[in-house]
């Protein structure tokens, strides 16, 4: 039994798995010497995983499990290439692994459900950007996200510098020179325009072609939001005359050679998290909105029927919010039972599964951002 490194979420592996199911957050170091210590602190969750599975399964059932977990224990290569913390999911017969680019609170659940509100609340700001880093001679473009910048491979034959673009020529001149100032003898331009003139014409031929090559071959293709990276002044003249429907109305001040990357990091995840709020807020509204007609809720018994039928559009849980238990979808009813049990999880990450596999979308919000008292509420599609 092997095990697979996965990112994306959420992944068809949650999906119809039979029992027992295994749930393990850790939080991880980056560097030596405190990541000698991440292999220790798994085993010791390893042996909760494996004192609650023989409660219910024979030695046999487990063994195949407990040797893979402990190959991870003691491959020093997985523990010298861990983030932040990772996320472990397994069955009796397979393993998906995420390294996680922030901390996690470190814990272990057998159940017969998948505990996954910790790693929704990781992905839920996970918003991927495409940034056109763009200069007055050339421009790429780049794959980001709160947690990592990298440079994108962009098809064959897409050309990326001016000269490619527009050729080695400026615009055909268009004004007429001669002298004056006396004695100095120096050519001045005059008439209709001048060097700087014909520069700018350019600068925006450039900038249209670019707009033009990045809106068919990237933005159409991928549809991400794209955000401008370049220096300040060529901001309004871009954003100005773009016809991409996916650009961002406000950029970024630098080009990725001379921002550091941690800034360029901040600054995206600034922009994931104002997406997010924005989300968040419209949903909150539409809650309170939808009040008066039944089509939101904050009850868990009614929460739990619509989540079942698939009725529910939106779930906001409470970040911190437990209820040992688990769902009887058949009878739509809740089984409240301890978390020690290795048959048991958490009614609300239950529902929250639930729901992402209905198709719906879920926030996990801290208690002072929750519209309700009761750590839970939906919004209702119908």
């Amino acid at each position: 039994m092997n095990y697979k490194i996965v990112d994306t979420f959420p992944n068809p592996f949650f999906t119809d798995k039979k029992a027992p199911l295994i749930s393990i957050y850790q939080e991880t170091s980056r560097h030596l010497p405190d990541n000698k210590r991440d292999a220790l602190v798994f085993k010791n969750l390893i042996k909760a995983v494996e004192s609650s599975l023989k409660e219910k399964y024979s030695k046999d059932e487990i063994q195949p499990l407990l040797e893979m977990f402990s190959k991870i224990e003691n491959e020093s290569t997985f523990w010298s290439h861990t983030i932040d913390g990772i996320a472990l999911f397994a069955t009796l017969d397979e393993c998906i692994i995420y390294h996680l680019k922030a901390p996690t609170h470190t814990l272990a659940v057998v159940a017969d459900s998948f505990h996954i509100k910790p790693l929704i609340q990781y992905h839920q700001f996970m918003q991927n950007y495409q940034i056109l880093d763009l200069d007055g001679q050339s421009f790429q473009i780049l794959n980001g996200n709160p947690y990592q910048v990298e440079r994108a491979e962009l098809g064959e034959g897409i050309q990326t510098t001016k000269d490619a673009i527009l050729g080695t020529e400026l615009t055909d001149a268009y004004q007429t020179h001669g002298t004056y100032g006396g004695a100095s003898g120096k050519s001045t331009f005059h008439g209709h325009g001048g060097k700087k003139d014909e520069i700018e014409i350019d600068l925006e031929r450039f900038f249209r072609r670019v707009d033009s090559i990045v809106n068919e071959n990237i933005s159409k293709v991928s549809k991400l939001p794209l955000i401008l990276l370049a220096p300040i002044e060529h901001h309004s003249l871009f954003i100005g005359l773009s016809s991409n429907q996916y650009l961002e109305e406000k950029g970024i001040a630098g080009t990725f050679d001379t921002l550091e990357k941690d800034e360029l990091v901040k600054q995206l995840t600034s922009y994931a998290k104002n997406t997010f709020n924005k989300k968040v807020e419209k949903s909150i509204n539409q809650f309170h909105q939808f009040r008066s007609d039944e089509k939101s809720s904050d009850q868990l018994i009614d929460i739990l029927s619509a989540v079942v039928d698939g009725r529910v559009e939106t779930l906001l849980i409470e970040e911190n919010k437990i209820i040992p238990g688990k769902i009887d979808p058949i009878h739509k009813k809740m089984i409240i039972k301890k978390l020690s049990d290795p048959e048991f999880d958490d009614i609300l990450d239950d529902l929250a599964q639930f729901t992402l596999d209905r198709s719906g979308e879920v926030f996990i919000l801290s208690k002072d951002k929750m519209p309700t008292e009761s750590g839970i509420a939906a919004i209702f599609r119908y």
